[in-house]
């Protein structure tokens, strides 16, 4: 993980009263960049929050009323750690930062005149300064897809108001032309945000990539795209790609590919996440005695494994965590001194010695394993890093929790990862980012 502040990119994409469109199917495709927000060791804290707040709706059942709302959830509470999108909204077009999210769908920002609105860097987006906005009637099959305890039918149009763990977002679902890097789309549905509260650290909105009728990707018919998270994002943003097999692919020869899983107790047209079959894990040269009900669902729909770029740091869930934590104590007793994770919110912390490179602590090695035989040899700095600026404290960036574990973004750093929704597979393979 880079070890220094990150500046905030700022890619805005001029477009004409009259924008081109682009299809989604075209023959190139079309691609974007993505910043880490305040990636600086002082917000691993922060993170862990963020998280905590997040998993709160990941972890909880499918099969209850209040988590039905799971098919459109972009957490407002989001921020450090978070990816950034720059995308263009209206006509003429406003630019602003949005959180990139595989775990949500709506795609939406806020707009005047906001009546309660988090502080953001850009403008607000109005809708009345725009010839192409145009809100979303009751009867739309993207508003009738919403959750029925989040929606509701008013004079003007299809209105939604979600409440969360920590946060809000209320407002219209409309249509608008939406620039994303370099490709233009018109009539794609968001949400018109006049009411929201929570913290995005600097963004203004979310783009959702989940499953799920009202994501970005669902809506413009993307059948793939893949991008490449940097670990050393001081050198540059990171690549998003969308589309074509020509630009949206991984090659080479150590692609590793596994198949998405489906909960059985969440409806296809509301199931927007990314699961995944995490089969075994290896610490060192330990194999964890993993089983099928392990990382599996329950009767219930809760637990599975969930590949999630709005998640910062990786989460697992029950005896998965137990395992993991007793293997690393076991392999590191009398090699390395434990010391209190609370100050950073950790759960296994080491002294370091004020060693800033630290590929030269001396901790065991981490291997996933996934259904299909695809196999994943964690960088150190994905899963073990120093947490204050000295280097004097690093610790297991794993921790635990509740129900469905995660595998957030800081473990996706430095992998071309391709969601090949066409085809119901996640591949990756280690990469230098600059060149994707």
């Amino acid at each position: 993980m880079a070890c220094t502040a990150l500046a905030v990119l700022v890619f805005a994409v001029l477009i004409g009263p009259f924008p081109p469109v682009t299809s989604a199917n075209d023959s190139h495709g079309f691609r974007a960049s993505l910043t880490r927000m305040r990636q600086h060791l002082s917000n691993y804290s922060a993170a862990v929050h963020h998280d905590t707040h997040r998993l709160a709706f990941l972890a909880r059942s499918p099969t209850t009323n209040t988590t039905t709302t799971r098919a459109l959830q972009a957490l407002v509470e989001n921020g450090a750690g978070a990816y950034h999108m720059s995308v263009s909204i209206g006509t003429p077009p406003l630019t602003f930062p949005a959180i990139l999210d595989t775990g949500s769908d709506l795609v939406w920002t806020q707009c005047a005149p906001c009546t309660e609105c988090f502080a953001q860097r850009t403008p607000l987006y109005d809708p009345a300064g725009s010839s192409t906005f145009s809100k979303l009637p009751c009867t739309s099959p993207l508003c009738q897809s919403m959750p029925s305890p989040f929606r509701a039918c008013n004079a003007s149009g299809c209105a939604y108001d979600y409440r969360y763990v920590v946060g809000f977002t209320a407002g219209s679902l409309a249509t608008e032309v939406l620039t994303v890097g370099d490709a233009t789309f018109r009539d794609v549905t968001f949400g018109c945000s006049t009411a929201n509260g929570g913290h995005m650290d600097g963004a203004s909105g979310i783009v959702g990539l989940g499953r799920s009728p009202l994501s970005l990707v669902s809506q413009l018919g993307i059948g793939r795209f893949s991008y490449c998270l940097r670990s050393d994002s001081e050198a540059g943003a990171s690549p998003i790609l969308f589309g074509s097999l020509s630009l949206a692919n991984v090659t080479g020869d150590n692609v590793q590919s596994t198949p998405f899983l489906r909960n059985p107790a969440v409806p296809v047209r509301r199931a927007p996440y990314y699961y995944v079959n995490l089969t075994g894990v290896t610490v060192g040269a330990t194999d964890l005695p993993v089983t099928p009900s392990t990382f599996g669902f329950t009767r219930t729909g809760a637990g599975g494994v969930i590949v999630d770029s709005g998640t910062t740091f990786t989460y697992v869930a029950g005896a998965g965590y137990a395992m993991l934590r007793q293997a690393f104590l076991s392999q590191t007793a009398g090699r390395l001194t434990r010391v209190s994770g609370a100050p950073f919110d950790f759960d296994l912390c080491f002294e370091a010695g004020g060693v800033l490179d630290v590929d030269a602590v001396p901790v065991p090695g981490l291997v996933l394993r996934f259904a299909g035989g695809a196999e994943y040899a964690v960088p150190r700095r994905s899963y073990f890093d120093a947490v204050d600026e000295q280097g004097r404290v690093a610790c297991l960036l794993v921790l635990p929790t509740g129900g469905v574990s995660v595998i957030g973004n800081v473990m996706q750093m430095d992998l071309h990862m391709l969601y090949d929704l066409d085809r119901g597979m996640l591949s990756f393979t280690s990469a230098d980012c600059a060149s994707v």
